[in-house]
């Protein structure tokens, strides 16, 4: 695997020796404006770096201007069929575009898109989806070719005119096709992966189904942006996507909680403890990244209590709290949270 080169989205460099970003999509109708502005609010709040917008229409790319005041995250124009779409979004200074190399395909076209990305300094994605193709294929490996040899045919086009700020994307509706084409790429070039899983189907099936093609990608050292697509809000896209990292060591996003699954040997009701304990710490301003465990019995309880900084484990319905290896105090179910938030705000002081 080559060492990746460092791309800017706007001013968020991505590659190299920086960390995964997270990207965001807008799901909210262009037709209402409002409502654009206050989800991409939302996904800067919960953790969006860059934030991609489909352009549907060439009039759409000029409503960028007005979203820049309200938003500091860049702003990508996501260009499909027409390429006098990618024109107008980098007129209007959309920070990068992805342009599909399955619907955009005209060597001319392409390459008047690209002189205008190079003098507006502004980066393209090469995105490619497997749905795109309109064929049936023997074998996800056979598909996962495919969009490898599709999206570098469309690379040599981009640096005949010289341009060299390229991000790819490689999605398959199935986890496997899409780790065996990024891992192809990587092994041959060195520009960024934007990686994800597209057409995952439900909420449920669609984080397994990116946990797995990301999380296997991620813990190569392949990928240097990140997109969870779930048939759900987008900001459930970018909790996954924190999950994720945070998972995989290679981010810290505030507090981790570890918690038992339960089972009959528990007294209490953990399963809305740990609900309730999420929300308090979401109320924390700049939380610290620690670990805070929420254990239901005495079987696992007190090691995975000992192992966090903060930790509780249950016995029947009384708990013992600890911090790292020892015991600093006892509490019940009914003051649990209260008890293990007091003891971390020590820590975050």
């Amino acid at each position: 695997m080559k060492a990746t080169r460092v791309v800017k989205i706007g001013t968020l460099p991505v590659g190299g020796k920086y960390p995964v970003r997270i990207k965001g999509m807008i799901k909210s109708p262009f037709s209402n404006h409002d409502n654009v502005i206050a989800e991409t609010r939302q996904l800067e709040r919960e953790g969006a770096e860059a934030i991609r917008i489909a352009i549907k229409e060439e009039k759409d790319a000029a409503f960028v201007r007005t979203l820049k005041r309200h938003t500091k995250v860049p702003l990508v124009a996501d260009i499909h069929f027409h390429y006098r779409f990618a024109l107008a979004a980098i007129a209007n200074g959309f920070d990068a575009i992805r342009l599909n190399p399955l619907n955009i395909a005209k060597a001319s076209e392409v390459r008047e898109v690209v002189r205008e990305a190079k003098k507006a300094h502004i980066a393209i994605r090469i995105g490619i989806n497997s749905g795109g193709f309109k064929k049936d294929f023997v074998s996800s490996h056979a598909l996962a070719k495919q969009m490898v040899k599709v999206v570098a045919d469309y690379i040599r086009i981009l640096e005949r005119e010289h341009f060299y700020d390229i991000m790819v994307s490689l999605k398959g509706s199935d986890p496997l096709s899409t780790i065996v084409a990024n891992e192809l790429f990587a092994k041959d070039f060195e520009y960024p992966l934007h990686l994800g899983v597209t057409a995952t189907g439900s909420f449920l099936s669609g984080v397994v189904k990116s946990s797995i093609g990301l999380g296997q990608l991620l813990s190569k050292g392949i990928g240097s942006v990140i997109r969870v697509s779930l048939t759900a809000p987008s900001y459930t896209e970018i909790q996954t996507a924190k999950y994720i990292l945070q998972a995989l060591h290679l981010r810290t996003f505030g507090p981790q909680i570890i918690s038992c699954p339960t089972c009959s040997r528990c007294e209490v009701n953990l399963i809305r403890m740990v609900q309730k304990l999420q929300e308090k710490l979401k109320e924390v301003p700049n939380a610290k990244p620690i670990r805070i465990a929420l254990m239901g019995c005495v079987v696992n309880g007190p090691g995975e209590a000992r192992q966090a900084d903060i930790g509780a484990a249950f016995g029947k319905r009384k708990a013992v709290i600890f911090r790292k290896d020892k015991i600093v105090g006892h509490s019940d179910a009914k003051n649990i949270l209260n008890d293990l938030c007091k003891e971390a705000r020590k820590l975050w002081i």
